[in-house]
């Protein structure tokens, strides 16, 4: 179980700071932001934990500003209590939220982190680059259930994703027009912020200077595209079991 939790909620409310003592009281580091827009800004711009108690007196923008951070930084993220009186779009938007909802303030806070850890840990995120439509979509179909899958037609665009975007993994076609896979993995191993950030070659070529070549340019694997959709969603489950012994 994480030992960070991030809080969003107002502390001059009652059910408020009853719940942030409970949750003070146990083993996690707890980090209590108000629910401004000013200060969720300062929300780290990585995975977390966030916890995100509501209120009438809280503005929907901050709910808004929450989710589009989430999208970014792969958030793990829990709303407590309700804003009442939403507009038909705000509540639309709220509930497409990928998020734990809870609306009561009455709650085991033990099972609420253990909860929370298993939300956190239920779906890596993967970005798949191809030019080819029809991959896209076979890889879409092969792996959406296990994993959150992010699809993109070319490098470029991939780099701009990541530059905003926090992913646990790349698949990455080989041979793409204006920018291939190569120029991408060299783009994203000189960024300072993405060098370590494992990335996977899809490739069509299964000749054996092929995958040397491949090797070459120091991918975390490769995956043939020939291969049967069992097998390809194999490798991908046990590259993560690898990354996570």
């Amino acid at each position: 179980m994480s030992n960070e939790l991030y809080i969003i909620g107002d502390q001059s409310r009652m059910v408020v700071k009853n719940l942030i003592l409970q949750l003070v009281r146990t083993d996690c580091r707890i980090n209590v932001l108000p629910p401004l827009i000013g200060e969720i800004d300062k929300l780290p711009d990585a995975p977390i934990q966030l916890l995100v108690l509501l209120s009438d007196d809280i503005e929907f923008l901050v709910v808004r500003r929450i989710a589009v951070l989430q999208k970014q930084f792969n958030y793990t993220l829990c709303f407590i209590g309700r804003i009442s009186n939403l507009s038909i779009e705000d509540n639309n938007f709220f509930n497409k939220i990928q998020a734990i909802k809870l609306e009561s303030y009455t709650v085991d806070v033990e099972k609420l982190l253990k909860l929370m850890n298993q939300y956190s840990n239920n779906k890596k995120r993967i970005l798949v680059v191809d030019d080819e439509p029809i991959l896209l979509r076979s890889i879409k179909l092969w792996l959406d259930n296990e994993y959150d899958l992010i699809l993109v037609n070319s490098g470029e665009t991939a780099l701009q994703f990541l530059e905003t975007h926090i992913v646990d993994l790349v698949l990455l076609d080989y041979r793409m027009p204006m920018m291939d896979g190569p120029e991408v993995l060299a783009a994203i191993r000189n960024n300072i912020k993405l060098k370590n950030l494992p990335v996977i070659f899809l490739t069509a070529n299964n000749d054996r200077q092929s995958v040397i070549t491949a090797m070459q340019f120091k991918p975390d694997g490769y995956i043939l595209k020939s291969k049967s959709p069992e097998e390809i969603k194999a490798a991908v489950v046990d590259f993560f079991k690898k990354q996570n012994p």
